[in-house]
């Protein structure tokens, strides 16, 4: 294939891509809007987010094996017509739970498409320094693209409502359907291995109970349906390796892990996404809720962050040729933990450059450490099987994500009720008139606080306002250090264990 057309096919798999990375954060700005229009609790928000999460996680390893059985554009397409199908749904739904079902659902395409992309990328590109290249590219689109999220739906959100950040997908699925049908090569593993029924149902179901369980154990704390899910997570994981080991044909093969350069390149790619979901989650919150910005511009007010994540992205295979990747990913683990610490100390009325400088270092570091990440856990995996490569990549980020949002989330949650309980205690007579029912909506989230301040007199609502602020402000500070503390393990172990430089492509 002429090089040419070798990057017409990465322009055509980083466009796709970059639909499913843009729905990551297209919705989080959407949020309060649903919360409103839907009558839907926090918790039920949240699933909104971890639904995608969820069945993207559980169903990544099945799909990617798929693509290596029966083809990776054929997978590319079929995932392509689910998320686009279900998307469209997501636009009419009438209630929460509808929604979490499209969401669900929108998972699965998701699961086809973005291994997919990758695995179609380790087969075009066969020479290493291309590769490294072409992931780089394709790692500054995801990185372009979930910037980009924020601020196209805040644009949508100006001029119509929640639903329109479900139905811009459709057309662009169409599009990119049509790009893929006439320039994508087909490809697959030549040996054609034989499927992994038993493994693919354990590792789908041991995925979607361990992503359940710590999604639901921070809000719901230890209840029947937690710790079952905990159970069925153990059980079918612990089935799903015992059986891996013994399989004529795995699914995974653990020998992987065998490997240092697999190992640390797999925890490097999900602090960086535990870092990255997590932050925008809550900071979208912060810019919206707290500092008044409108939705269009608290997607701008992200920017810095993408910005920084597209060009270290671009630079990021460049530097490793010349430094190394493991001080390419040592750097930049170490940026995104000060970016982190720095965004620890805003606070309500901090200025906006704070908020810039801290999301332009967090994006840096993160676009330093995901090509290399990435290019580390493809050059671990025979050529042949890179739709497992791919799959295992993107799985390890999702669950990185999931953790990032439900650990973070839940790490702003607790100290924001712990804050705000003192802050209406001490309040004492100043809010007697609130009704109970205004000051339990305050105490459940900051979202929750927003809905109801009409309720109430304006003296009483601005007492509350800026209790929940400083106390939103204080959770998410801590979320930061938790963070901050996380990338500071990753780099200490990347120093230890990732290679100077990445061997070639396994044969």
């Amino acid at each position: 294939m002429s090089s040419g057309r070798r990057y017409v096919v990465l322009f055509i798999v980083s466009a796709a891509l970059a639909l499913i990375s843009l729905d990551n954060t297209i919705v989080n700005v959407a949020l309060p809007q649903m919360q409103e229009a839907l009558k839907a609790s926090t918790s039920e928000l949240q699933w909104v987010v971890d639904a995608y999460s969820v069945m993207f996680a559980g169903t990544l390893l099945l799909a990617g094996a798929l693509g290596d059985r029966f083809g990776r554009r054929r997978a590319l397409v079929i995932g392509l017509g689910i998320f686009g199908s279900a998307s469209l749904a997501g636009g009419f739904a009438t209630s929460v739970d509808m929604l979490i079902v499209c969401r669900a659902v929108m998972g699965v395409g998701g699961a086809f498409i973005m291994p997919s992309t990758l695995s179609i990328l380790a087969q075009v590109f066969t020479d290493r320094r291309e590769r490294a290249k072409a992931i780089g590219l394709w790692a500054a689109v995801a990185g372009a693209a979930i910037g980009l999220g924020p601020i196209v739906g805040g644009a949508l959100l100006e001029q119509f409502s929640w639903s329109s950040v479900f139905w811009v997908n459709p057309p662009l699925v169409v599009v990119v359907l049509v790009a893929v049908l006439l320039f994508v090569p087909e490809s697959k593993d030549p040996a054609r291995p034989r499927l992994d029924p038993l493994g693919a149902i354990l590792s789908t179901v041991g995925l979607i109970a361990l992503v359940v369980t710590v999604v639901e154990v921070p809000d719901s704390g230890f209840t029947a349906v937690t710790m079952s899910a905990a159970i069925i997570a153990i059980g079918a994981l612990w089935g799903f390796v015992a059986w891996q080991r013994h399989c004529a044909h795995p699914l995974l093969p653990m020998s992987l892990f065998t490997d240092s350069v697999f190992r640390v390149a797999l925890v490097s790619v999900g602090l960086v996404y535990f870092a990255l979901m997590g932050v925008m989650f809550f900071l979208p919150q912060y810019l919206q809720l707290v500092q008044g910005f409108s939705p269009l511009a608290s997607g701008f007010g992200v920017l810095p962050g993408a910005l920084g994540l597209f060009a270290a992205s671009l630079a990021s295979p460049a530097l490793a040729l010349r430094l190394g990747a493991k001080s390419v990913v040592v750097a930049g683990l170490l940026i995104v933990s000060l970016g982190l610490l720095i965004a620890a100390t805003l606070g309500v009325d901090s200025a906006y450059v704070h908020v810039g400088a801290a999301l332009g270092l967090m994006g840096i570091g993160l676009g330093c450490v995901l090509p290399q990440a990435t290019n580390g856990i493809l050059a671990s995996v025979p050529q042949q099987r890179s739709g497992l490569g791919s799959a295992v990549n993107d799985g390890i980020g999702e669950l990185g994500g999931s953790f990032g949002v439900a650990i973070l989330g839940s790490i702003v949650a607790v100290f924001y009720r712990s804050a705000i309980d003192t802050d209406i205690d001490a309040a004492g007579d100043a809010i007697a008139s609130v009704p109970a029912s205004v000051v339990e909506a305050v105490r459940e989230s900051l979202a929750s606080a927003q809905l109801v301040m009409a309720q109430i007199s304006a003296a009483d609502a601005q007492i509350l306002r800026e209790a929940t602020g400083n106390a939103f402000v204080s959770g998410m500070g801590w979320a930061f250090i938790a963070g901050a503390v996380a990338a500071l393990i990753g780099a200490a172990y990347a120093f230890r264990s990732f290679p100077a430089q990445l061997a070639p492509v396994s044969e």
